[in-house]
């Protein structure tokens, strides 16, 4: 995380102290937007150590649960205040947010710096696909209730469906296509790579057996074979350990071992521990920031939908968001691309389900009808992203193009 984060750390126990000392609820509001930027960068820093020690697997499903952590302790705390349109107005922003805001200034950026940047068509074909598929499902609710048929006469709009059990129902499948889409992308099920099929007609690469073994790279087979040879040597040494110099140092070793397990064990408690920190201090800003959100929002004159639609998005994502910029700068842009949908496609299959299924427990019922205009946002970033992706290249100016059209959005939400 950058050093200028931790500066913002003190936003946090200010936004306490305007609180119990009933400061203006614009100083606790700030203060709490602020403090909840660098507590995102903490979460998603512990999560990246914490998936270096326990292996690519679990370090990925980590990754993929704990990445989107700060949205939903925001959204249960603004369900818990009953400020429901916050909520579906921050789960499209979070879409937005990716789609038009992050993406946006990390092309902006690294076209500037780099030029016009590269990346594989293919892959940002899928993520766009992927995006798509996953937004219809937050868009079929409200496009339902709105356009519904009657059950006799097939006249359109004469019969409203039920949009609670509707949402509902959406939620669990959804849910269960995030969980298709961790095993797919996590741990590859079924991911097997087989050759093009122009690859097979040109005789490039040798069309697999049907059922056969899967496709392994030369490297791969060429380490299975140092491995079995390794395995032999340590077997020979196993059955005549006087005879080999491993005995004489076997002593020295295990206790080198240990002392390596020891230190790794304590490097392992420390992300544990900031994590839980950090989820903890999310979870109390976040309760300071909706509290002020009603006062502030009476005072400026502002929408509870531009607070939602804008301010939250922004605050819940700005530490992550930097690294897809980051990115972009370094020459990157696939990484980029890759950070942003993978983040929106999160939040509709797993942030709002979530909070869908969460609220009636809380006695809020938060349903998936979200309004006209959210509907127009959510296909138009839908089909902005695979229209970048088209020709697998990127320049600043398309960067300009998205930012602008995310503060033309910022616009309509604000007035």
């Amino acid at each position: 995380m950058a050093r200028w984060l931790y500066w913002l750390l003190l936003a946090v126990p200010l936004a306490l102290l305007a609180h119990f000392l009933n400061w203006s609820e614009i100083v606790v509001f700030i203060a709490s937007a602020i403090g909840l930027i660098p507590l995102a960068g903490l979460i998603g820093q512990a999560t990246e150590e914490l998936a270096e020690h326990v292996g690519p697997l679990v370090g990925g499903l980590l990754n993929a649960t704990f990445g989107n952590a700060p949205e939903l302790i925001i959204g249960i705390a603004a369900l818990n205040a009953g400020l429901l349109d916050v909520v579906r107005a921050s789960i499209t922003g979070s879409i937005i947010g990716n789609t038009l805001l992050v993406l946006g200034t990390a092309l902006l950026v690294g076209g500037w710096r780099n030029g016009r940047q590269y990346f594989d068509a293919r892959n940002a074909g899928q993520y766009a696909s992927m995006l798509a598929l996953a937004v219809v499902g937050l868009v079929l609710p409200a496009l339902a209730n709105t356009f519904g048929f009657s059950s006799t006469g097939g006249q359109p709009g004469t019969h409203h469906v039920n949009i609670d059990a509707v949402s509902i129902a959406f939620s669990v499948i959804l849910l269960i296509s995030y969980i298709a889409y961790l095993a797919y992308t996590v741990f590859h099920v079924r991911d097997r790579v087989r050759p093009a099929p122009e690859d097979e007609r040109e005789g490039d690469v040798p069309a697999p057996e049907e059922d056969g073994p899967p496709l392994v790279p030369p490297s791969a087979a060429l380490a299975e074979e140092q491995q079995q040879e390794l395995a032999q040597e340590a077997a020979a040494q196993v059955k005549s350990p006087a005879s080999t110099p491993l005995a004489a140092n076997a002593k020295p070793a295990a206790a080198e071992t240990s002392a390596r397990k020891r230190v790794a064990m304590q490097e392992l408690w420390r992300p544990v521990v900031v994590l839980a920190a950090a989820t903890v201090a999310t979870a109390i800003v976040s309760e300071l920031l909706v509290g002020a959100i009603e006062p502030v929002t009476a005072q400026f004159g502002w929408s509870q939908i531009f607070v939602g639609l804008i301010i939250v998005p922004i605050v819940g994502n700005a530490a992550e968001h930097s690294s897809a910029i980051q990115m972009a700068l370094k020459d990157r842009v696939d990484v980029s691309m890759a950070i942003t949908a993978g983040s929106s496609i999160q939040v509709a299959l797993l942030v709002a389900p979530v909070l869908v299924l969460v609220s009636f427990p809380l006695g809020q019922t938060l349903d998936l009808l979200f309004k006209p205009l959210e509907l127009v946002i959510f296909g138009l970033a839908t089909f902005l992203f695979p229209l970048i992706s088209l020709d697998g290249e990127s320049t600043w100016l398309e960067g300009l193009l998205l930012l602008s059209f995310y503060l033309m959005v910022g616009v309509i939400a604000f007035f």
